[in-house]
């Protein structure tokens, strides 16, 4: 099987007679933290949600763990997209009940998706009545069921403050080493400098650079240089 957990060729898809998304080549190494990093309107979301089958390309293919992708497939990907569609009438165990049921997961998934996102403890507690942080965690506790080998989070630090970045940053960090593979998109760029190590960087819906990156890089300057460069 190839290296990549996901593999694009000829990615397109119009909404109407705009083009969102133009030929896109994907390379996502199994194992990784893959930023797929823009400015707003670039076409981030609407990859994302090709990749989870929300929405079809109008040309393409998408090869997922190796294999063409089918509907099946889902069953080992996890995802947020946009943000988390959550019962704040409930408690936060309550949410994840309806899920496992669904899902058909035994009832233990519940305990052990609460410890991964730190929100042991809020068990009684209203959902409406947690922070932005807390939803977005239970939002990524739900993509968790399952025990996923590929996590896809759409713009996941929106709306977080400073502390709750620096929880999110330790939470997918420790993804890796459970082996499952991380897409996550932004448009700020320097809250994920030091989480990604792999970047694509699109623009109006051409990737216009993706490979590896150190912690350290500088994000932002490189985004500056490719899409310039891009430009000329």
């Amino acid at each position: 099987m190839s290296h990549f957990i996901i593999q694009t060729s000829g990615l397109t898809k119009y909404y109407g007679k705009q083009l969102s998304v133009d030929n896109l080549a994907l390379r996502v190494p199994a194992g990784s933290i893959y930023g797929l990093l823009g400015p707003n309107g670039a076409g981030k979301s609407t990859t994302l949600k090709l990749l989870t089958g929300l929405i079809r390309p109008n040309a393409g293919e998408i090869q997922v763990f190796g294999e063409p992708w089918q509907r099946r497939h889902l069953q080992r990907i996890g995802a947020l997209i946009e943000e988390p569609a959550l019962y704040g009438n409930l408690t936060a165990r309550e949410n994840l009940l309806i899920h496992t049921t669904i899902m058909g997961l035994p009832k233990t998934e519940i305990d052990r998706v609460l410890d991964l996102v730190n929100l042991k403890g809020t068990e009684s507690k209203l959902v409406s009545r947690f922070s932005t942080g807390m939803k977005q965690r239970l939002g990524i506790a739900i993509a968790l069921l399952g025990k996923p080998e590929l996590l896809i989070l759409d713009e996941p630090t929106n709306g977080l403050d400073p502390l709750g970045i620096q929880e999110f940053r330790r939470l997918v960090r420790s993804f890796p080493k459970m082996g499952i593979t991380v897409i996550l998109s932004s448009h700020v760029l320097t809250e994920v400098a030091q989480v990604v190590d792999h970047v694509g960087i699109i623009t109006e819906g051409h990737l216009c650079y993706q490979g590896p990156v150190r912690h350290d890089t500088d994000l932002e300057k490189l985004f500056i240089q490719v899409v310039r460069g891009l430009e000329r």
